[in-house]
């Protein structure tokens, strides 16, 4: 068994590898094609352009292994049951279970090392290609935006900031709202409509400052509805919706004063802090990304598009692992063994799965499915129907 084993990884092997760079190279035309104007026009050199698209090349692998998976088990699998091999194998006493075994192992090696590649490579690869898009060769048009809008920032004392919106030029903020937290118990708020850079401090203006007490029960971060009239006045209305200010009990308010002006040296926060363009989940591993998701927990920010990514960091690699046991029952078939039949069928299963993770990650993002279940849905359906076809293949 260990040559058969070995034989049928190779035919795998060597399909997996020929559809990577087929993807590969056609995704790269097409896109080059599409920006082939914008690339003229903002006059970038081959180099940049180059340069682009190798930092762009692992997540265009990622996003093209399910598909390739497919296609090499369809594929490799169909030239043995068009040649009888199959045949030949279940004749000698191997049951297709046993046959199959090396490629649902090998799949689901590769499933963990795309897991681990995805969050160590890509989000580098990624961070580093949208850096090449919008400051080389969009000559930093991303980077130096006057005005920048929902900016979110962890301090390094604990602290969390959220302004609204914040002009770079003047160095100013609107409706901003600063907490700091110590031992996930929320300690000290300010509010306030506007804040300034001023002589290396922050001058906030028109809001509250709030010092809370060590009060043995836990501070809730409640809901817009929640809100006093002290909070909600301080946020405009298509603000809510975003922030999620935290109310507690008078009782845990050992200080509360109003203010038309504060003046604070020590927030540990600068102006250059705030203008880091802010990452996207693709640019952030996993657990870079749960950190972000905590933080933004903690604040009372709405975290369903994040909670939805991070889990989707899991579960969408898993699928080239699912997607086999899903594809190996219907390429041992020897009425479907054709290699026309074979790209067909990829295709069309690629298309159901995408256009269903695409939709459940939909779903989370709007709270309409929890994240959890929104980034796993699709794979537990086709898990369910990979077993069925397993379980009723001819043995």
């Amino acid at each position: 068994m260990r040559i058969l084993d070995q034989y049928l990884i190779k035919q795998f092997s060597f399909v997996l590898l020929f559809s990577l760079i087929a993807f590969w190279v056609i995704f790269l035309i097409v896109d080059l094609v599409e920006h082939l104007d914008d690339y003229i026009d903002k006059h970038a050199s081959i180099f940049l352009v180059i340069k682009y698209y190798l930092y762009f090349t692992p997540y265009i692998l990622v996003l093209a292994l399910p598909v390739a998976m497919l296609l090499s088990c369809l594929f490799s699998l169909g030239q043995l049951a068009r040649h009888n091999e199959l045949t030949a194998m279940k004749s000698a006493g191997i049951s297709l279970h046993r046959i199959l075994l090396p490629l649902f192992v090998f799949s689901f090696l590769i499933s963990l090392i795309t897991i681990v590649c995805g969050g160590a490579i890509v989000p580098i690869t990624n961070q580093k290609m949208m850096e090449v898009k919008t400051v080389e060769i969009e000559k930093g048009r991303g980077e130096t935006s006057l005005i920048l809008q929902n900016i979110f920032v962890q301090g390094e004392d604990g602290r969390i900031f959220y302004l609204a919106s914040y002009d770079t030029k003047a160095k100013m903020g609107t409706d901003i709202l600063v907490q700091k937290f110590e031992e996930n118990r929320l300690k000290e708020q300010i509010e306030a409509k506007k804040v300034r850079w001023k002589d290396n401090g922050w001058l906030f203006q028109d809001g509250v400052e709030m010092i809370f007490s060590d009060s043995t029960e836990k501070i809730e971060l409640p809901t817009d509805s929640s809100r006093t009239d002290t909070s909600s006045s301080l946020v405009p209305p298509d603000k809510k919706d975003r922030t999620s200010h935290a109310m507690v009990n008078p009782s845990e308010i050992k200080e509360y004063k109003t203010f038309d002006k504060l003046f604070r040296l020590d927030l540990k926060i600068k102006p250059e802090a705030l203008i880091r363009r802010q990452k996207k989940p693709e640019e952030m591993g996993y657990f870079e990304l749960a950190n972000y998701v905590k933080i933004k927990k903690r604040s009372g920010q709405l975290v369903a598009k994040e909670e939805t990514d991070l889990n989707l960091k899991i579960s969408f690699p898993l699928v080239n692992f699912i997607i086999v046991l899903f594809g190996a029952p219907i390429a041992a078939n020897p009425k479907r063994s054709g290699l026309a039949i074979g790209f067909a069928i990829s295709l069309f299963i690629a298309f159901v799965y995408y256009t269903l993770i695409r939709m459940a990650q939909s779903f989370g993002y709007s709270e309409k499915l929890p994240p959890l279940l929104a980034a796993w849905i699709t794979n537990i359906l086709f898990v369910i129907l990979g077993v069925i076809l397993l379980v009723k293949a001819k043995k």
